[in-house]
């Protein structure tokens, strides 16, 4: 019925704009606000987004929600990583999407249109609200040539900046059993959860492995369990060991990727030697982080590298929270990683809660733009109604959710991300409030004095940014990675497990290993960045 409506709106509209002369680009002073459902804001939009794969289920219950509240027709585009390059290759380009492809691609294919700021203003005026609380962003939406456009729009979550701290997780009832000093205060924070209040030094990381591997944690009566159990090799928390953190560095003054480091060096002489020494799960070269949560979950491996926002209940398919249901003996500890003997844990954060990006296709006009904005404005930040966006996360009220005496929803029924159309609209929303809702659960807020900014968590001291980012597109910088960073990568990542499997000699292949960077297009990328100013000193002018 709905579909006879909408076909019957647009054919009402067409009629209109032939009699008025409608259907030219509109000023950026269009007509309407927000939340007006006259029948000429009737626009039906294509989209795409996260959770909008194969699995989506069209006309879900948040999809017509938001129809309902503007008025719109919106058609869910099918996409996921796979093929979104093919997507946007054959000019298939819905009129708004999210993505993670940089503004240079975008307009190097002549894909998007730029969006006026007043329109914005008009229409979404919470992401100006957002980008003025966080300066930063503006540096990373606004046309160079143009101030008073942005080249597309940036969502925002504050967990990538507060709240997504990498951190390992041990098996503390292990470490008990086996009599370990640690070096560091522990801390009970929740029923059968503790804290570590520093690092934990390499030596003593090893020491523990070595236990994990050829001692009987678990006391069954036998050597049967892992030590180093990761996704994969290329972790944060190893790097930190070894001294540097896993972005660009700052080296002699110059901006360094962390592979081409003396640091990253040791730390592939370091991992191969635990290698050889049987204390690295042979299965980590697997890289698929299901191999290794199968092995925490069934007490086969005592060490995994997450973060702490995986103690909320959106985590419930992963350790710590698989293992602690299914094994009520088990005891963690979380610490905030490891840390090179005598020296500190290294932690890079996001410089800005910006949050992939929102661009509206170069063909559309701007009275469909202005629906585009106030749809993007529903959909993230709810309009200011917090039922309304309850809803784009939890699904429908009095039925999947309600309000708790805490203020916070409560779940009846626990979605999958997508299901309903859940996350499918909002995922680049989550703001203080969402943040609190899905990022605060009972166990992450007990032990909050260590990791929580909201309680000004004793682990922000190690956090930092990276040395140099191109925020405002000012150099090539991204266009030529965007042309050489899958090489260098997919290289990179060979180069380690060669390296770390004991496959290659280091020290011999070092040189050569540089040239090839070289060769792939590593140091043109760099001198690109190192044209930009510090991002620390950008962030203390804002």
């Amino acid at each position: 019925m709905k579909k006879v409506v909408s076909l019957f709106l647009v054919t009402t509209m067409l009629a209109v704009t032939v009699l008025t002369g409608c259907g030219k680009k509109s000023d950026a002073s269009a007509e309407g606000s927000a939340g007006d459902n006259s029948m000429e804001d009737f626009y039906k939009i294509t989209y795409t987004g996260y959770w909008s794969d194969d699995t989506y289920e069209d006309e879900s219950y948040v999809e017509n929600m938001l129809e309902d509240a503007l008025n719109i027709e919106l058609e869910v585009v099918t996409s996921d990583n796979s093929n979104l390059d093919s997507m946007l290759a054959t000019g298939q380009m819905p009129d708004c999407m999210w993505c993670d492809k940089e503004v240079a691609f975008m307009q190097d294919q002549e894909l998007i249109r730029n969006i006026p700021v007043s329109m914005v203003k008009e229409y979404a005026p919470s992401f100006i609200k957002y980008f003025d609380e966080n300066p930063l962003l503006y540096d990373y939406v606004l046309d160079s040539e143009n101030p008073e456009e942005f080249t597309c729009l940036r969502g925002i979550t504050l967990q990538f900046v507060d709240y997504y701290l990498p951190n390992d997780y041990y098996r503390y009832d292990w470490i008990q059993n086996l009599g370990i000093d640690l070096g560091v205060d522990v801390e009970q924070v929740a029923d059968r959860v503790y804290a570590a209040s520093d690092g934990i030094e390499l030596s003593k990381f090893i020491e523990i492995m070595d236990a994990f591997v050829n001692q009987d944690p678990d006391g069954d009566g036998e050597k049967n369990t892992y030590g180093v159990t990761a996704p994969n090799l290329q972790q944060s928390v190893f790097y930190s060991a070894y001294g540097f953190h896993n972005n660009v560095n700052e080296v002699n003054g110059k901006a360094e990727q962390y592979y081409v480091m003396d640091e990253f060096k040791d730390y592939l002489k370091g991992f191969a030697k635990i290698y050889k020494d049987g204390l690295i799960d042979p299965e980590i070269i697997e890289d698929n982080r299901k191999l290794s949560w199968d092995k925490v979950n069934t007490g086969k491996a005592g060490y995994w590298i997450t973060s702490t926002n995986a103690l909320n209940s959106w985590a419930t398919d992963r350790p710590p929270l698989t293992l602690l249901n299914a094994n009520p003996e088990a005891t963690i500890l979380l610490t905030p990683g490891i840390k090179p003997d005598g020296g500190e844990v290294q932690t890079i954060t996001n410089s800005s809660p910006a949050y992939s990006y929102f661009y509206v296709n170069a063909n559309v006009d701007d009275e469909k733009l202005a629906r585009i904005l106030q749809f993007a404005e529903y959909a993230i930040f709810g309009n200011g109604d917090d039922s309304f966006k309850a809803s784009l996360f939890y699904g429908e009220e009095g039925v999947d959710w309600e309000w708790g005496e805490d203020g916070k929803p409560v779940q009846i029924n626990t979605l999958a991300s997508g299901e309903k159309g859940t996350w499918t609209f909002s995922q680049h929303g989550q703001d203080e409030k969402v943040t609190q809702w899905t990022g605060e659960d009972e166990i992450f807020a007990a032990g909050g004095k260590y990791w929580s900014a909201n309680q000004d968590g004793i682990w922000m001291k190690w956090q930092g940014v990276q040395y140099k980012e191109d925020v405002a597109n000012e150099t090539e910088f991204a266009a030529i990675k965007t042309e050489v960073n899958t090489d260098i990568e997919a290289y990179v990542k060979n180069y380690i497990a060669q390296a770390v499997l004991g496959q290659i000699d280091v020290d011999a292949t070092w040189e050569e290993y540089l040239a090839e960077l070289d060769r792939l297009g590593y140091n043109e990328m760099m001198r690109e960045l190192d044209k930009v100013e510090p991002l620390e000193k950008m962030i203390s002018r804002k």
